[in-house]
């Protein structure tokens, strides 16, 4: 990779941090962790790790962890997973009144991949099962995501891209629009397994919404 074309990726992921740094109480900024690490042709283990300052404007902080167990029905696509959820949310009004609000939740999920030219596209089908205090939920949630390359083809060593998506949920127990994220983005990929990213989220509920500065770590390193 060029000298120009470092200083330019720096210099964004300088402006990105520094306007995170600068947002209001009612932005918000996400620090994300997502490994998928491959057993072997047929089997990978799949977790992710967040922490969320001011998700939503009553929100102080949440921390979600997650991990789960994926089969492949044709090789490295076509992905059935079972996994569980773990999260835990700090309420700005009760930071010093109360715990936390902990949350678990069961989630199956179903993920395909196409690639069309030089896009690299997902799909995700979830379902989740949600254990708040004194209250269960369920929601679904369509996700679509593609990477594009800067500067040449393919998301390889040294490749510098744009990356976008957007997710719906739906609560299943409500019948209703819960909420929708739209995401634009730039990404770097350290090699192969490893891209780091940042980019814009924009979080949109029935009655409100806010932008997310998101900063993310992907590992696909496999065992």
């Amino acid at each position: 990779m060029s000298l120009k074309l470092r200083s330019i990726i720096l210099g964004l992921f300088i402006m990105l941090f520094g306007m995170a740094k600068g947002q209001s109480q009612s932005e918000g900024t996400w620090f994300v962790y997502f490994g998928n690490q491959k057993i072997n042709d047929k089997w990978n283990l799949q977790s992710d790790i967040q922490y969320r300052l001011n998700q939503v404007p009553d929100q102080k902080s949440q921390i979600i962890v997650r991990g789960g167990l994926g089969y492949n029905l044709t090789p490295g696509n076509h992905n059935l997973l079972l996994g569980v959820a773990y999260v835990q949310t700090n309420f700005l009004e009760d930071v010093f009144a109360k715990p936390s609000v902990e949350e678990k939740r069961i989630y199956q999920q179903y993920l395909f991949k196409q690639n069309f030219k030089n896009f690299y596209t997902t799909h995700r089908f979830r379902l989740e099962e949600r254990f708040l205090p004194n209250e269960f939920g369920c929601r679904t949630r369509y996700f679509i995501a593609a990477q594009r390359p800067l500067n040449g083809k393919g998301l390889n060593k040294n490749a510098l891209y744009g990356s976008f998506f957007n997710e719906l949920f739906v609560d299943i127990k409500n019948t209703k629009f819960d909420r929708n994220r739209l995401y634009a983005g730039i990404g770097y990929a350290i090699d192969k397994a490893i891209r780091v990213e940042t980019g814009y989220l924009l979080q949109t509920q029935m009655k409100s919404s806010i932008g997310q500065l998101q900063f993310v770590l992907y590992n696909n390193l496999a065992f």
